[in-house]
């Protein structure tokens, strides 16, 4: 029996598909794609046998034509959704066994069909394997055509140009085909195939060659076993191992030697698809086998046993003896004595029919458990390298984790050593500072006094800061003890921004004049002193502070020397 291959699939926006980059592809030409604005170009793609734009016979009368850019340009047009549906597709198998021409009228009869039946317009091209398709394990009979048809009905416009109007019928829902009497999508695609099947059966019969038939193996009571889809990624590793092996054969024939290609498939889908191919192999012969064991038997039955009067009881048979006595009728008539078989001969023959049939079945049978523990075998293996991948991954991830929390926990740990030796030199810093701050004494400043005592940290501040910055550029602080003693710089430069405020009020409370005045220059002095030693390392909040404490210490300072002055004056 021929093959069969009849089936459709939209061509879809939502799927990401042009109808323009689909016919470009389909018919092996440079088409222009004016909604994405890029051109479509595969005029060097080989396998294009022909490839014609066959119109609705309504429209054919006409006398109209439209090329094949123009169609598929106003197919995109007339659809306005993100997600349409710009065209459908028809893909048949053309038989092998008829000539070029005889596949091709086949095809453009079965597409004309489609054309008027729907009012739409069709392009069909037809494709044959390329020697590149065949070297690589195409099937060189694998002769097939792209029937792409246009969504909407074609009419002929008041500007007598093609348009494309209302959706074609085999676009509808179910519910609009039911609003519409007509019968449901998936039968509709049962009697297109049926159409197939009839037109191409009936070119099949002229030459006496097998018919095809559109109802799945299982309808037909055939037991075969479909095969795994591939996918894409299965199919590229498949098909760059063959070419591999090619290339190694090229390169031991150059060399003179032998190189025998290993055909074994390399992924498990495959493996899988050459296994369930074998067995259905085997069931297809046994079917074949056991279709011509039955037509033997009728064979025999017609052409030996046709002379036997079958209203008549058959003779019984004596001691063994397997000719039947010959009537009066059977004398009469002068042709050779046919041998006969006895109802027991029969049944023997029937019995023995049945365990063929028994033992067929039993080894179908074990051929398909022997499979089906083979994939088994195949799903555990894979599910065992599985399981060995998560636990690698899982173990990686496990000692990535534990590292982290080891360098997370070394961190911390030096983080706390760094911290404790930071805070040891501060002290030490701040302890020489402030020792050598207690035996300071500066004229006329009272270290008692809350004014004087501010004063005296301001100073002391200005000490420190030196310090800090010694300790920042010293070669074995480390990067967090610095950071540190950045911070505790800033902290000091706050520190003396509030210690100015609070001096300055403390003086204004001073009682005698020449205090106020002997501390305000002290004060002057030292806050002059910290701003241009450690202005630099401020921010500039820190700076407009300190400027703005310059500022009302100088103010202060001018106001006391006017009253002075006043009061000499007077």
């Amino acid at each position: 029996m021929s093959i069969f291959i009849a089936s459709t699939k939209p061509i879809s926006r939502s799927n990401g598909q042009s109808a323009v980059a689909s016919a470009s592809y389909r018919a092996g030409c440079e088409l222009e794609d004016k909604r994405y604005g890029k051109t479509h170009d595969y005029s060097k793609r080989s396998g294009v046998m022909s490839a014609d734009i066959i119109l609705p016979t309504a429209l054919k009368e006409q006398g109209v034509n439209i090329e094949r850019s123009e169609l598929w340009n106003l197919a995109e047009e007339s659809e306005t959704r993100k997600n349409s549906r710009v065209a459908r597709e028809w893909l048949i198998n053309l038989p092998h066994k008829l000539n070029e021409q005889d596949r091709k009228e086949l095809a453009h009869k079965f597409t004309q069909s489609l054309a008027d039946k729907f009012g739409v317009i069709a392009d069909c091209a037809i494709h044959k394997p390329t020697a590149r398709e065949i070297k690589r394990g195409a099937d060189a009979r694998n002769f097939h055509a792209h029937i792409m048809l246009t969504t909407r009905k074609a009419e002929l416009g008041e500007d007598g140009k093609i348009t494309l109007t209302d959706k074609s019928d085999c676009e509808l829902s179910d519910t609009q085909r039911k609003a519409k009497g007509l019968s449901k999508a998936k039968d509709e695609v049962t009697e297109i195939r049926e159409l197939w099947e009839h037109i191409a059966n009936e070119k099949l019969a002229e030459y006496g060659y097998d018919l095809i038939d559109s109802r799945s193996y299982a309808a037909q009571g055939i037991d075969i076993i479909p095969q795994e889809k591939m996918g894409s990624v299965a199919t590229k590793i498949e098909r760059d191992n063959y070419e591999r092996e090619l290339k190694k054969a090229e390169q031991a024939a150059k060399q003179g030697k032998v190189y025998e290609i290993d055909e074994k498939p390399t992924t498990i889908r495959g493996e899988v698809n050459r296994l369930i191919a074998e067995r259905n192999s085997e069931v297809w012969n046994a079917q074949l086998a056991d279709n011509q064991k039955v037509n033997d038997a009728a064979d025999a039955i017609i052409i030996k046993g046709h002379n036997i009067e079958h209203t008549t009881p058959p003779p019984q048979l004596i001691g063994g003896d397997q000719s039947p006595k010959p009537s009066t009728k059977a004398a009469a008539v002068d042709e050779p004595k046919r041998k006969t078989h006895s109802p027991t001969d029969i049944a023997a023959a029937m019995a023995l029919a049945m365990n063929v049939r028994k033992e067929l079945a039993d080894d179908e049978k074990q051929k398909e458990i022997t499979l089906e523990q083979q994939r088994q075998r195949e799903i555990a293996e894979q599910n065992k390298r599985e399981q060995v991948e998560r636990e690698r991954i899982e173990q990686q991830r496990a000692d990535r984790e534990r590292a982290q929390q080891q360098e997370r926990q070394a961190q911390a740990e030096r983080l706390e050593r760094e911290n404790k030796q930071f805070t040891v030199d501060k002290k030490q810093m701040y302890g020489s500072v402030l020792a050598q701050t207690a035996e300071q004494n500066i004229k006329g400043i009272d270290k008692e006094k809350p004014a004087g005592t501010a004063i005296l940290a301001i100073s002391a501040a200005n000490e420190i800061m030196h310090k800090l910055n010694d300790y920042i550029n010293e070669p074995r602080t480390t990067q967090i003890q610095r950071e540190l003693a950045k911070v505790e710089r800033s902290d000091l430069t706050d520190f003396v921004s509030d210690k100015s405020k609070q001096a300055l009020s403390e003086i204004k409370n001073l009682y005698r004049t020449d205090d106020r005045k002997t501390h305000t220059e002290a004060l002057q002095t030292a806050l002059n002193d910290f701003v241009g030693n450690h202005s630099e390392t401020a921010d500039k909040t820190q700076q407009k502070v300190l400027q703005s404490a310059q500022r009302d210490v100088t103010s202060f300072s001018n106001e006391i020397n006017r009253s002075h002055s006043y009061g000499m004056g007077m």
